[in-house]
């Protein structure tokens, strides 16, 4: 395998179950316990950047974190993103599935072990940009994430919102919506919460879990 290669991390956000009971990722319509979510554009722009050639394979993170007690079987945020990820066009064989994690800083750590015995040397992180300021913190501040650190301080770790990626392929569709989700009261609020989380990381108060 190439020393550049470079892979892609899909963090699993929410999920919803349909009338025909199939999950799915979400978009802005329902959130995860914290609020509105909008994951499922997490996986929009990873077919968009892969498709581009921006990346050789993708990583789809996530256990089943605030829904153990709801999805059944061995379903996980993971084999729901694989799937969708493969309806956008990434080959089943270039998708990675992480199914330990159950929130962001367990993603990030269990990236981080992957990326230590693989030979991928560049990380591209997508997430929702509200998400965005809380894991650059976490990747900064948690003392067990310094392999992710030292990448994302030699320019080896991109950390991608998925709003702007979409709006980048294709702002017709994407501009009108994401602009006035953004101006929403469910997602002020959820930016206020986002900002709480980052102020504790960087005041040493967060408790890492």
């Amino acid at each position: 395998m190439n020393k550049r290669q470079k892979i892609l991390a899909v963090f699993g956000g929410a999920l919803a179950e349909d009338k025909h009971g199939h999950w799915h990722t979400t978009f802005y319509e329902i959130g995860d316990n914290f609020g509105i979510c909008g994951g499922g554009l997490r996986v929009k722009a990873a077919g968009y950047l892969y498709k581009d050639k921006q990346c050789q394979a993708v990583i789809a993170s996530g256990g089943k974190g605030q829904l153990k007690k709801v999805l059944p079987g061995k379903i996980t945020l993971a084999s729901i993103i694989k799937d969708e990820l493969i309806k956008v066009g990434i080959p089943a064989k270039n998708i990675i599935k992480e199914e330990r994690s159950g929130n962001t800083y367990q993603q990030l750590k269990e990236l981080q072990k992957i990326i230590m015995a693989s030979n991928f040397k560049d990380i591209i992180i997508i997430s929702n940009r509200y998400h965005l300021p809380r894991l650059r913190a976490m990747i900064r501040y948690a003392g067990d994430l310094r392999a992710l650190k030292k990448m994302f301080d030699l320019s080896r770790l991109e950390i991608k919102s998925a709003e702007d990626v979409v709006i980048e392929y294709q702002p017709k569709i994407w501009s009108k919506i994401i602009n006035r989700v953004y101006k929403s009261r469910a997602m002020t609020k959820r930016i206020k919460l986002e900002n709480q989380g980052t102020g504790q990381i960087k005041r040493g108060v967060y408790q890492f879990k």
